[in-house]
């Protein structure tokens, strides 16, 4: 690997390089991960127009978001879910039911008086007849097209994305009016809830606000949700959810998104290095000593709460961002060089990227790692940063005849980064008719 070595270097990023990202709102991606759930908006006219701001009700066949969840998925991963820790509760009325009323031991299983859990059938079941609402955590590490979904939303939106399933079969609510600390885009998947809209009582709540956003007496809106609709909630607006009978899921994907007090955080947090920021005040009364202390640490706070700052805070947020788990059996346990030429390989970074180039290096940052170059692999990265998959074999011709390494050089350097979690292998292949990508 002594050439790898030399073409790539993978390190700890250094927070003090101040690495550029993306321009501001740049995905690096044609279109907008947002077009795939909302048919009456664009995405850019719905960030520009609702995002944060107000709710968004969206219409649609009713068959349009069955494929992220079919039936025999959501059984599947009822009958494989381990009960203990808990991501799933059963909620009715505004209680959680104790975990006792849907889970069981495994006969023979468990760590001593610890017993192994299961979620039951049969209790399971009697909980819903009896009105009570299934909330299932996190589906999107666990249903692929779910999964793919909030992916896709992640690198789009540059947030942290988490989503929730609520199935139920009665007329009773979950959960009484309350409001969330995180925006949320609602995905009807099968039949119908009848939804309220209270507003705000506090503007962009944040949590501990709660004795400070008080509900409004009255919702401003009241209707049916239905089965292919989907509606946006933003972060600290009052809201109730009732089911109206029959059988009902939707999906709540979550957005939390880094807010101002954040970003002033990271600001005063980088003024630890200054010795002006770690003396003690004084407590006795103002002093010129002080005066000069303050002087400095106003110019370099200054200095960051400014449009460059907010592009280096941004870049350094989605550099930490970590990828959802992919594996890649039983290739991705063998030594790296070993995958078929006809792998197909894309890009795992969560977040847009950018690549600095600058002289004979050029250098990224993702998942809290330094990917530091040689030149001569920037075509083969550029070709990378597209999000678009190429086979092993296509990828490395590709950037060999575009001036970039060997092809024995790019294998080289691909086995590395799949090594290091950049790149991921995706077993299943391109279709035979995918398009010619070397003019790329």
């Amino acid at each position: 690997m002594t050439e790898t070595r030399r073409l790539l270097t993978v390190g700890e990023p250094d927070p003090r390089s101040d690495l550029p990202g993306p321009s501001l709102g740049d995905t690096g991606t044609g279109g907008h991960a947002l077009d795939r759930v909302l048919a009456t908006i664009t995405g850019e006219r719905f960030l520009d127009r609702y995002w944060g701001r107000d709710g968004y009700h969206d219409t649609g066949e009713p068959d349009r978001f069955h494929h992220l969840l079919p039936w025999d998925e959501l059984n599947r991963l009822l009958d494989g879910h381990r009960a203990w820790p808990l991501r799933m509760q059963v909620a009715k009325a505004n209680k959680s039911l104790p975990p006792s009323s849907y889970v069981e031991p495994i006969p023979g299983r468990g760590v001593g008086r610890e017993p192994a859990l299961r979620v039951s059938s049969t209790k399971l079941h009697a909980r819903l007849r009896e009105g009570a609402t299934l909330v299932f955590g996190s589906v999107d590490e666990a249903v692929p097209a779910v999964r793919d979904l909030a992916e896709a939303l992640e690198h789009d939106l540059r947030a942290e994305v988490f989503v929730n399933l609520y199935a139920s079969w009665g007329e009773v609510g979950a959960f009484d009016p309350h409001w969330d600390d995180h925006d949320g885009l609602i995905l009807q998947i099968y039949g119908r809830k009848e939804w309220q809209l209270f507003g705000v009582g506090r503007p962009v709540p944040l949590p501990g606000d709660e004795p400070l956003n008080q509900c409004p007496p009255t919702p401003l809106r009241q209707f049916e949700l239905r089965e292919g609709e989907a509606l946006y909630v933003p972060r600290g607006h009052w809201h109730a959810v009732r089911p109206v009978g029959g059988t009902t899921v939707h999906l709540t994907i979550g957005f939390r998104r880094p807010v101002v007090e954040d970003f002033l955080k990271w600001v005063v947090e980088r003024q630890r290095r200054l010795p002006e920021a770690r003396f003690d005040l004084p407590l006795t009364g103002w002093d010129d000593e002080t005066a000069s202390r303050l002087s400095v640490l106003r110019e370099e706070i200054g200095a960051l709460l400014t449009e460059d700052g907010l592009r280096r805070y941004v870049a350094e947020r989605d550099g930490r961002a970590q990828p959802r788990p992919r594996h890649a059996l039983p290739y991705a346990a063998g030594p790296a060089g070993d995958c078929p030429p006809d792998a197909v390989v894309v890009l795992a970074s969560p977040r847009p990227v950018a690549l600095q180039e600058d002289g004979p290096r050029c250098v990224l940052v993702s998942a809290g790692k330094r990917y530091d170059f040689d030149a001569v692999c920037a075509p083969l990265v550029r070709l990378l940063l597209a999000r678009t998959p190429w086979r092993v074999d296509e990828l490395v011709r590709a950037a060999s005849g575009d001036g970039g390494p060997s092809t024995g050089e790019g294998r080289e350097v691909v086995a590395e980064l799949l090594r290091h979690g950049l790149l991921r292998l995706d077993l299943a292949p391109l279709p035979a008719d995918a398009p010619d990508r070397k003019d790329r």
